[in-house]
């Protein structure tokens, strides 16, 4: 999904939502420090295996971002839209915002796909360092917040705002 398109959903929901705008900020806040927590886990573990993977991940698929609205929605909570981030010169193949140093998105605010480890070489480096305990219960909260925002941005994925904040599940007889 393209940044323009995830920017309009963005404000049109903030213009139709402002009530939810001060509890997407927390969550975002959450989310930030839980990624700034993540990447010291991580750094050292990336920048040794991720430069000799074959088929790295920001390298395999030409994306504007992993981005989805939940994401994207609390990523906005802190920083501008991220347009000006994307790597000039970019070569066709790999993410838009992979530049000649890495990520040029915020360490803190990534999206949600990029920081979770699905490499069979980093999640060993985790084990052999003694942080992949942490770094899951890390992973394990970022999905628990996730799974918060979520219905609060059902008017994206589903019907109206005012129908999804207002919708009780049906009482079973």
């Amino acid at each position: 999904m393209g940044i323009e398109f995830l920017e309009q959903k963005f404000q049109r929901y903030i213009s139709i939502c402002p009530h939810n705008r001060e509890y997407l900020r927390a969550t975002a806040l959450r989310v930030s420090r839980i990624q700034t927590e993540m990447r010291i886990l991580l750094d050292d573990i990336t920048q040794q295996w991720c430069p000799m993977c074959k088929a790295p991940c920001c390298q395999c698929l030409p994306v504007d971002g992993w981005f989805t609205e939940c994401d994207y929605f609390l990523f906005r909570m802190l920083y501008p839209a991220p347009v000006d981030l994307r790597a000039v010169g970019h070569d066709g193949k790999s993410c838009f915002f992979l530049g000649e140093r890495g990520c040029r998105l915020p360490s803190d605010m990534r999206p949600f796909p990029c920081v979770k480890v699905n490499c069979k070489n980093v999640i060993e480096e985790l084990k052999r360092y003694g942080r992949l305990d942490a770094f899951t219960a890390l992973n394990n909260e970022l999905e628990q917040l996730q799974e918060k925002v979520y219905p609060l941005l059902a008017d994206i994925v589903s019907y109206t705002v005012f129908q999804a904040q207002n919708y009780e599940p049906p009482v079973s007889t």
